[in-house]
């Protein structure tokens, strides 16, 4: 579970600096509504909301089948499932920042990617 949480914390936040740069491009050619700049973004849009989503998926099943693989085996139930509503809870925000305010995403899909992996490390185990 750990190797897809960070697996999708990396693609959340390469998508996510990716939309922020097509927002960007989109101002930046004064806001169409139509053309290829316009369509990039909302498909770049839909793959931070896609992801978003699977990274939702992937903690709620954590806390559902086995937090302790979410945290590590000798981490008690209660931090387990306070660190999963953290990072639900910046899931969300992420999200919500995807549909109204690109310009901050870049920082919030970098801390959050930061968190997935200060948590678990390069090898997807659990740091003390």
């Amino acid at each position: 579970m750990t190797d897809a949480l960070i697996k999708l914390a990396q693609d959340l936040e390469w998508l996510g600096c990716e939309l922020e740069y097509y927002g960007h491009k989109h101002a930046m050619e004064g806001f169409p509504g139509a053309g290829p700049t316009w369509d990039s973004f909302l498909e770049k849009q839909e793959g931070v909301l896609m992801t978003a989503e699977k990274v939702e998926r992937e903690l709620k099943d954590s806390v559902r089948y086995n937090p302790s693989l979410l945290v590590g085996i000798d981490y008690p139930l209660k931090a387990a499932i306070e660190f999963v509503a953290v990072l639900l809870t910046a899931v969300e925000d992420i999200k919500e920042t995807a549909l109204n305010a690109v310009q901050d995403l870049p920082s919030k899909v970098r801390d959050f990617s930061r968190t997935v992996q200060d948590q678990f490390g390069t090898d997807g185990r659990k740091r003390n």
